[in-house]
């Protein structure tokens, strides 16, 4: 009956129009016929739909069973209702964009209905994402996703240190790869220069009680030094308010948490984290933003979502922070800390988990879990 496929593809997500216009075909072609199986009628419809140049699935058909209205994940500590949104949310740590992740989700969501799927496991929700994922998006991402899962398994924090000059990004990033990495601290080197100036008075530790780029008019620079006096006072507010920093991760390890922290002075010569090596992920990188017309646009488009940080302090100074930038960028490619231009990517935030996770997937404890569990997936398909 018309009516009846008229529905299912309406649930399938069709909208009505194209739901009766394919009904209607796949009844011209069967009406002839005095019997027709189900994996014929699939045929027909798939094949009318690749004609309309639709990738739409189609299901398996069975629209006289009742489809599950809700499905429980089970995990180690328990269930869990499925969630689209938070599947789509992890799913975006591979490195693919929103929308992108979203579809993803929708089409595992639409497998296990089909399948009439009450109940799954949280690691069979991992196999049909990694499935997924390599049949739409190739292996690349889903060795990705693989990876973040190995990450969260093995149970050692993170710290993501994102470096970078004023108004590139920083604090954006961070908060959204704590959203997608289910990260729950994250701090800003602009907090612990506040925190401080409010402990350490002016005349004990000048260069802290100004700005990053006016730092400079704090600090005495010998003259036989060489080096800009801009720099240099930078430099000394940076090596400063490292202390800070390393205080941070230092608790963070102690209590087995994650956390990314952002800010113009996270210079990695001023931040020794060697003695932690062993007891969390460091994966450090910097944004930059060298099109001085787009910089100043940021400040300015900045100044319209949050008018208390306006941009004129900012654009006054651009000749400044410019030439930190341009120093900050020295320091990280001498260091071979990788660097990402806002302005040449698409989606900051997908660039940055790309770079996170290529830098997780170096690790050691990491990379022989992912050879384990692939060797263990090999026997089993045997």
């Amino acid at each position: 009956m018309r009516g009846m496929l008229v529905h299912y593809l309406l649930e399938r997500g069709f909208d009505h129009d194209e739901a009766y216009e394919v009904a209607d075909e796949v009844r011209t072609h069967v009406r002839h016929k005095n019997q027709v199986t189900r994996k014929e009628l699939l045929g027909v419809i798939e094949a009318l739909l690749a004609e309309r140049k639709s990738d739409r699935p189609v299901g398996d058909l069975v629209f006289w069973e009742r489809r599950p209205t809700s499905i429980r994940v089970t995990t180690g500590s328990g269930s869990r209702p499925f969630s689209k949104e938070l599947l789509s949310n992890s799913i975006e740590a591979a490195g693919l964009p929103p929308d992108q992740a979203y579809d993803v989700a929708s089409a595992i969501e639409g497998s296990l209905i089909d399948d009439r799927r009450a109940k799954v496991t949280d690691d069979e929700i991992e196999a049909l994402a990694i499935e997924v994922l390599a049949d739409r998006h190739g292996k690349t991402y889903a060795e990705r996703y693989r990876v973040w899962r190995t990450w969260r398994k093995v149970g050692k924090p993170l710290a993501v240190l994102i470096g970078g000059a004023s108004g590139v990004g920083k604090t954006s990033l961070a908060i959204s790869l704590a959203n997608i990495l289910d990260i729950p601290r994250v701090a800003a080197t602009d907090d612990i220069r506040q925190i401080m100036r409010l402990t350490l008075a002016e005349p004990f530790m000048p260069a802290i009680h100004a700005s990053s780029y006016e730092a400079w008019s704090t600090v005495s620079v010998p003259e036989e030094g060489g080096m800009d006096p801009l720099i240099a006072g930078f430099r000394e507010q940076a090596r400063v308010v490292n202390v800070g920093v390393q205080a941070i991760v230092s608790r963070c390890v102690r209590e087995n948490t994650s956390v990314i922290i952002d800010g113009v002075h996270l210079l990695p010569e001023f931040l020794d984290l060697s003695e932690f090596e062993d007891d969390v992920y460091i994966v450090p990188l910097c944004l930059s933003l060298e099109d001085r017309e787009a910089y100043e646009q940021r400040f300015s488009d900045r100044e319209r979502e949050a008018p208390a940080r306006g941009s004129e302090q900012y654009l006054s100074h651009m000749d400044e922070i410019l030439t930190v930038q341009e120093h900050i960028l020295a320091v990280y490619a001498e260091q071979d800390i990788p660097v990402v231009d806002t302005n040449d990517v698409v989606d900051v935030t997908s660039a940055a988990v790309m770079v996170i996770g290529e830098r997780l997937q170096e690790e050691e404890e990491i990379r022989r879990r992912l050879e384990t569990n692939g060797k263990k997936k090999r026997r089993k398909g045997r």
